[in-house]
């Protein structure tokens, strides 16, 4: 796996090693989280392991290697409004798009063929962008398209604007009777922004943000100590023990919500094996993130955290 981001996000680094290596990869998979770009790196690492003609160690110089690190494989594309499109319209993936795409599965390939699904434009960037993109470069990586001296290709997430229903029921079939050597790849803020029934075909993960933040779960840490597992007596005490938190140290509710994932991805990263809790695991994580919707929506937050815990009480 490549190094920065084995560094950087070791669970999920983990997880997709361990699945192409043992040929248990889902055909379609969604990737959420705020930060775009390094989602898709982890997107281009994922077709560089499936498509690696030695052992996929992050200093491999086959050609499969190389190509896809300058971003020129042929087996790897990235679709967007402004990447691999024939047709003059520039603000949406189009139903002509798509079906061009699904032409090129009926032709055989020897590679592992990755589809990497995003919005994208070519624009000057913020400097979060920028410090992204820095944090992209050291991944070793090439963007699909150049830019200027001014301005460089980004990407962002779907939403259901530039990825409208239309094209998205385009690609149902060959997601639900997916080949064997075709992976689709899904780059969206959260999974709401993509519709239903590919979500409901594909894996869903979360890529935390990598920027080092101190979270403290000293506050949550009994209600959690038997995960999984989340006594249902214990859901309002656990509520009113998040607002309390909150209000007591003048914090952000982000905060709160951020320091629970967090918890859980540390968890994964120590049962890396156990499908079982990984699975659960991220369905939580997915959880917290729309209870970080809710949040920005203006939902009180004593709301959310009741909604959250009654959750957790009758997940399992």
């Amino acid at each position: 796996m490549n190094q920065i981001l084995e560094k950087k996000y070791s669970y999920l680094s983990g997880f997709f090693e361990t699945a192409i290596r043992e040929k248990r990869l889902f055909h379609s998979i969604i990737l959420t989280g705020s930060n775009d770009i390094i989602k898709y790196a982890i997107s281009m690492e994922i077709a560089r392991l499936l498509n690696c003609m030695q052992d996929g160690s992050s200093n491999c110089d086959c050609q499969n290697c190389k190509w896809i690190r300058e971003n020129k494989h042929p087996a790897v594309m990235t679709i967007s409004k402004i990447d691999n499109k024939n047709d003059s319209g520039k603000t949406v993936i189009s139903e002509e798009q798509i079906n061009s795409v699904l032409d090129t599965l009926i032709n055989s390939s020897g590679y592992h063929r990755v589809f990497i699904f995003c919005d994208a434009q070519i624009k000057e960037l913020t400097k979060e962008e920028y410090e992204n993109y820095d944090e992209f470069k050291q991944t070793g990586y090439n963007l699909p398209q150049t830019g200027d001296e001014n301005k460089l290709w980004y990407p962002s997430g779907l939403n259901l604007n530039c990825f409208s229903t239309v094209a998205a029921n385009a690609m149902l079939k060959s997601i639900e009777e997916p080949a064997s050597n075709i992976t689709f790849i899904f780059l969206a803020s959260n999974k709401d922004d993509i519709l239903q029934t590919i979500v409901s075909r594909s894996q869903v993960f979360y890529v935390p943000d990598s920027k080092i933040t101190i979270y403290n779960t000293d506050f949550i840490n009994n209600y959690f100590a038997d995960y999984p597992d989340f006594r249902p007596e214990n859901a309002l005490d656990f509520a009113n023990k998040l607002y309390f938190y909150q209000t007591e140290n003048n914090l952000d509710p982000k905060y709160i919500l951020d320091c629970i994932q967090y918890y859980i991805t540390q968890i994964i990263k120590s049962n890396s094996n156990n499908r079982i809790l990984l699975s659960l695991a991220y369905k939580d994580i997915n959880k917290i993130e729309d209870c970080k919707r809710r949040i920005i929506s203006y939902i009180k937050e004593q709301t959310v955290y009741e909604t959250l815990a009654f959750y957790f009480a009758k997940r399992v």
